[in-house]
């Protein structure tokens, strides 16, 4: 019989593991699905920022600039806008909800494809009950499924493996 601590460390990683790749599964099953029986559209890509801007209560001053000096309307650009959140903000108009800004489901890449830039419009799938369900149409996303499916089954053959020591 293995220590206390073998046996905890081994249900918890068995238990992560299995969760992880369950977590994954679904994701990808909900994407397929929403881009199988979805309502298709196009979003823009939108700078988070410009979001949080847009919905606060901007006062714009003399001369059309707001508080901070930046000019009124103006979307900022530069490549720590386009690259620094790796989850891009979509907005789109969904009939009978008006604008929905939403993230796109199961975007977990570590660095923004050049493909999802600030201000670029992208083919979508979404749901029209839920319209804030939304899967990217001709994004590759293959690569973090991957990762995360690995990832997953590392930690679950690991915790499997100190049970299997334990006893």
């Amino acid at each position: 019989m293995g220590t206390p601590l073998s046996l905890f460390t081994g249900v918890w990683f068995s238990l992560f593991g299995g969760a992880v790749v369950w977590w994954c599964a679904a994701e990808v099953r909900l994407r397929r699905t929403l881009r199988r029986v979805g309502v298709s559209g196009m979003a823009r890509v939108v700078a988070a920022e410009e979001i949080e801007r847009v919905q606060s209560s901007v006062a714009v001053g003399p001369g059309g600039t707001t508080e901070d000096g930046a000019p009124a309307g103006e979307v900022p650009e530069g490549p720590e806008l386009d690259h620094a959140d790796n989850a891009p903000m979509l907005s789109f108009e969904v009939e009978g909800h008006g604008e929905v800004v939403t993230r796109p489901r199961g975007w977990t890449s570590i660095r923004r494809s050049s493909a999802l830039a600030v201000g670029t419009l992208v083919p979508i799938a979404y749901d029209p009950q839920q319209p804030t369900r939304v899967a990217l149409d001709g994004v590759p996303q293959s690569r973090s499924d991957l990762f995360w499916l690995l990832l997953g089954l590392a930690f679950a053959a690991c915790g499997v493996t100190l049970l299997a020591t334990a006893f």
